[in-house]
């Protein structure tokens, strides 16, 4: 088993990974933008499987992502099948939270498609998102006072800069971890995943307050972590 690195386990690892990335309009809509005719280079049938059937990594698409959108960063990526051709979709975010997409071509790493940036601002005139991201963090800072709020406030900031901040090796490697673990997090019982939860309450309050510097320096001891 490998060995978790101080105390940043694979719960507070796919809670950064979440909250830096799930939580975002980017993917919010993640399956429902309508992309364009696209003319790829591996063809995928209804219901094949395609995992094993890539020419490029995660890290060859997300380096193609970044050269396509060289004032963003790509934070999340999965292969997937659009139009019946087997891409990477990734996901760029600024540094003023405007998001948006890149298409890449599995069989050649070529890019496909680039999304217009959608911005963090314009998102919030989605009533669905913004009523459950509103209720989210009602129920997050209760109880808080305006200067705690704002002071959890920066540390979010913080924690999603230090995701950021990582390599692009790195941030690929804690993707690819993140699904395995949502793999097996899909098939714990609802005790279990209660039982995980409380867990991971309790290491947020731990990795929250560390400095920018700490917090990533915890992610890049964990991607060693996992390498050994």
């Amino acid at each position: 088993m490998r060995q978790i690195v101080g105390k940043l386990t694979a719960l507070v690892l796919i809670s950064i990974l979440v909250s830096s990335v799930a939580a975002t309009p980017a993917f919010a809509d993640w399956d429902k933008t309508k992309y364009p005719a696209i003319q790829g280079t591996i063809s995928i049938e209804d219901g094949q499987d395609f995992r094993e059937l890539s020419n490029i990594s995660l890290v060859d698409a997300m380096s193609t992502a970044e050269e396509a959108v060289p004032d963003s960063k790509a934070i999340y990526g999965k292969l997937t099948v659009i139009n019946g051709y087997l891409v990477y979709k990734i996901v760029m975010m600024d540094d003023d939270r405007g998001h948006n997409k890149v298409l890449v071509d599995a069989g050649t790493g070529e890019q496909l498609y680039v999304s217009d940036v959608v911005s963090k601002d314009s998102y919030k005139n989605k009533r669905s998102y913004d009523k459950k991201h509103n209720k989210k963090m009602k129920d997050y800072f209760k109880g808080m006072t305006p200067e705690e709020v704002a002071e959890k406030k920066k540390q979010f900031k913080e924690m999603g800069d230090a995701w950021k901040s990582l390599s692009i090796q790195d941030r690929a490697a804690m993707i690819i971890h993140f699904m395995q673990m949502k793999m097996q997090w899909d098939t714990m019982s609802d005790e279990q995943k209660d039982l995980k939860k409380q867990e991971m309450k309790e290491q947020w309050k731990e990795f929250l307050p560390l400095t920018p510097e700490e917090k990533k320096q915890k992610l890049e001891d964990y991607v060693k972590s996992l390498k050994n």
